[in-house]
Formats: C-alpha cells, structure tokens, sequence
C-alpha cells in the first residue's frame, strides 16, 4: 500500500490512493479530502480548528489518526464512519466526548483519546459494541460512566495519568477485561492499598 504525503499528488490517483498522511497547515479542512472513494488509511496533523459535516465520505477508511492541538469542534460523526476500527484522537481538544446519537456506525474495535484534556466520558461509549482497546492515557478523567461495563468485548484498557482519586468500581462488572492499566492518577495511600487488596494490582 502506498502511502501517499501531499494532497496535490494524491489528487491525481484519486482512484488509487488507500493511505495518506499529512500536515494541514491551514484552519479549514481541505473540502478535497472528502473525494478518495478507496482510502483505507488516513493520518492527519496540522492546524485545523474545525471540522466540517462529513456527509458520507471515506466508506473503506479502517484507520484514522487525528493530531490537531488547536481544535476547537467535536469529532462526532467520525463515530458513524462504516467501517472505521481504529480510531486515535491524539492531542487534539476534548473536553467532553461527543458521540452521535442512536447506534454508532462505526465498528471501532480499538480507540486511543490521548492528552485531550478529555473530562468527561459519555454514556453513549456503550454504542461501541466491538470496542477492544480503550486507551484513554494523559487526560483528566475522574470517574467512568455508568454505562462502562456494557463494553464486553474490551480486553485492554488504559487509563493512566488521569485525575481518578478513587478507583471505577464499575470495572469490577468487567469480567472480559484481562489488561488494566492505572498509573499515575491522584490515589490517596488509603486508596492505593485498598486497591492492591481488592483488585490486586499496584497503581503507581
């Protein structure tokens, strides 16, 4: 698969492209990243602020990475991409994870929000029914929702480096889980040993 580096150059194979990786220097989402029917793979960095209504663009796209620390919209209707599975949001801001609403289109099996100052996440994550790696690193998370273990297919989840003070509970409900990650969050020592005694694990 060849991965191509600049939109001019991928325009002319619109037909042939499957991977591109590029640096938007610009606020505005290029419009012409919407017209590769056959892309598969789509790394994206740069200054955009905004995202535009996506309509119904990229059905074959399986992998999105996104890197846009000014950003100041919601990623939303990345959820309802149909054959999106891996899904990284990598230092770009959300406070608050937007999901649209009803069932997600998207059959995300594993999703990475990494140092997004992401407080809150919602209850709809439910709707990713295939979710299998949730990696939620550098963010500041206090608590899970109540909907979190309906994610039974999640067998790796990764929350360190957030603002719990009290280990989810809810995770206990979470028999598929095999890989708990939880480093570097705000345990009191109380907590800490309560957490190694009931879920025999050392939070750092």
């Amino acid at each position: 698969m060849k991965l191509f580096k600049s939109l001019p150059s991928a325009l002319e194979a619109i037909n042939e492209v499957e991977a591109l990786k590029l640096d938007l220097k610009t606020e505005k989402f290029p419009p012409e990243l919407f017209f590769f029917p056959n892309l598969k793979e789509l790394y994206l960095e740069g200054s955009c602020t905004e995202l535009p209504k996506l309509g119904n663009p990229w059905p074959k796209l399986k992998v999105l990475s996104i890197k846009w620390p000014d950003f100041k919209g919601d990623l939303a209707a990345l959820f309802s991409l149909p054959s999106l599975e891996n899904l990284k949001i990598l230092e770009t801001p959300q406070k608050r994870l937007l999901l649209p609403l009803g069932v997600a289109g998207a059959p995300i099996k594993s999703l990475t929000i990494k140092g997004c100052v992401l407080e809150i996440l919602p209850e709809e994550i439910s709707m990713l029914t295939q979710l299998s790696e949730l990696n939620l690193t550098k963010n500041d998370l206090s608590k899970l929702p109540r909907s979190f273990p309906t994610l039974s297919m999640l067998k790796r989840c990764n929350l360190d480096q957030n603002k719990f003070s009290k280990f989810p509970d809810l995770i206990r409900e979470m028999s598929g889980l095999s890989h708990l990650s939880i480093d570097g969050n705000d345990f009191s020592e109380d907590e800490k040993a309560r957490i190694q005694r009931e879920f025999h694990i050392w939070p750092n």
